[in-house]
């Protein structure tokens, strides 16, 4: 069956406001899970967490069976959260027990992160 050429832009955006961060998933830092937490960014009541993200979705569907995609992202937060270009693993690997301290070393945390993504969808 044939369908016509289809174009699609998806703008989407949400914000996000927390007093305790309990919803806010902790920053693998270290191998650091939500069991072992990490001193390099704290989960306690009252701190808190402000985010928010947008996005721009462009998808070409040139058949039923292919797309197209180009997509902008962008995410913003009041404190640290994003791995920056350094990440949040020490050199060499994770060092000592999940999520612990390491001397001389800090995981690389920004309050912004852009991503470009370009993708092909084949329906087989």
């Amino acid at each position: 069956m044939r369908t016509k050429q289809q174009v699609r832009v998806n703008p989407r955006g949400r914000c996000h406001q927390q007093s305790g961060r309990y919803l806010v998933l902790l920053p693998p830092i270290n191998g650091a899970t939500a069991i072992t937490g990490t001193p390099y960014f704290t989960e306690n009541p009252g701190d808190p967490f402000k985010g928010l993200d947008g996005s721009i979705t462009f998808d070409y569907m040139p058949s039923q069976y292919i797309t197209f995609r180009m997509e902008y992202n962008h995410r913003a937060s009041n404190v640290p959260y994003w791995s920056g270009k350094g990440g949040v693993t020490p050199p060499g690997g994770n060092t000592g027990p999940l999520g612990s301290f390491v001397p001389g070393w800090a995981p690389d945390l920004v309050k912004q992160e852009r991503r470009y993504t370009i993708a092909i969808l084949v329906k087989f």
